[in-house]
């Protein structure tokens, strides 16, 4: 098969799934343009035919990564046709499975270099961040529906504050102790049972 026979987006496609692979195995750092493009017997044309820089095709793999994993989820806890009670089984399941399999996938290890590891928190925030707009509206719900104290008094002006500093507490517990030197380590099962006692 020649080289250039596949339709562009089949062959960007191809290239976003190998550094997403390759990120994930070495960091970003240990990664070249041409690492990727030996995957595939390709030459630097192709790849920055579609990509600008190493860092954009990162960006892309990170992007699709989390679309993949969290749009469904998101949709659902948008969703005002939905009871709260599904939408809290979908919430924590983007706790444990999305989030958890992401740290698995992605997250530094102890010998990571601070341009890796600085990477590695900026796609983590990516994915709070699409998490807020939906999980504002899932709070509001569990609000109006009496799942939350009244003292809380959320609204839709406030609604947004709150699922940020949720979420972003949450990501404290998770990354205690993962770049840092602390001896105390939460889990996952940890910020489950905090959002537990919050949404009864």
């Amino acid at each position: 098969m020649k080289r250039n026979s596949k339709k562009p987006e089949v062959r960007k496609q191809e290239l976003i799934e190998i550094a997403a692979k390759l990120f994930a195995e070495k960091g970003y750092e240990a990664v070249s343009v041409r690492d990727i493009l030996d995957v595939v017997d390709g030459a630097p044309g192709m790849f920055y035919y579609y990509f600008k820089s190493k860092q954009d095709i990162y960006v892309a793999a990170m992007e699709q990564y989390i679309s993949e994993r969290l749009e469904r989820k998101c949709r659902m806890l948008e969703d005002d046709t939905l009871p709260f009670r599904k939408k809290l089984a979908a919430f924590r399941s983007m706790i444990k499975e999305d989030i958890s399999g992401y740290m698995e996938r992605f997250i530094s290890n102890s010998d990571a270099s601070i341009s890796d590891t600085s990477y590695k928190i900026w796609d983590f925030v990516q994915m709070l961040n699409r998490m807020i707009q939906p999980y504002s509206k899932f709070l509001l719900q569990a609000y109006n529906e009496g799942h939350l104290s009244v003292r809380l008094k959320i609204t839709e002006e406030n609604a947004a504050v709150f699922a940020t500093f949720i979420l972003y507490g949450s990501w404290g517990i998770i990354y205690n102790g993962k770049f840092t030197k602390s001896d105390k380590n939460f889990t996952m099962e940890d910020v489950i049972a905090v959002t537990d006692k919050l949404l009864q």
